[in-house]
């Protein structure tokens, strides 16, 4: 993996997104040549939107097997939805504001600087899986 790659820029990745776009392409293909095959009667136009039909199906399963289609299906929602889905924005805030009401007890009796280190863990760990919701936190904590 060169320097340029990232998680999201790696060819394995790339592989997955050319994937999981060329299932919309072969089903709209396979529904144009449908649909032509039954307004000329041609066999060889039905056969051939069924073969896109196979390839689109074929995709789907790969995606599915390795575990990366609801990843792909909740990054494409997100894309058209204007940002971050409601839970994930909330479950974000909600570990920032555990971690502000922790560091508010900082000095007192009983106060555990473990588990707000726990906390920060936890905080970074969410925001490695799921990146955009970073972006609409930033700047307010």
């Amino acid at each position: 993996m060169s320097r340029r790659d990232t998680r999201f820029n790696t060819p394995a990745e790339m592989l997955v997104r050319f994937i999981f776009a060329a299932r919309y392409l072969l089903f709209f293909g396979g529904l144009f040549m449908m649909i032509s095959a039954l307004h000329a009667g041609s066999i060889y136009e039905a056969a051939q939107a069924l073969i896109f039909f196979a390839g689109m199906g074929a995709g789907h399963w790969w995606l599915k097997s390795r575990g990366k289609l609801e990843e792909c299906d909740r990054a494409l929602e997100v894309m058209f939805g204007g940002g971050v889905t409601p839970d994930e924005n909330d479950g974000l805030e909600a570990l920032l504001q555990r971690r502000e009401r922790l560091e508010e007890r900082r000095g007192k009796p009983g106060f555990n600087p473990w588990e707000v280190q726990a906390l920060r863990r936890e905080i970074n760990d969410y925001v490695r899986e799921h990146p955009e919701a970073s972006r609409d936190i930033e700047g307010r904590w």
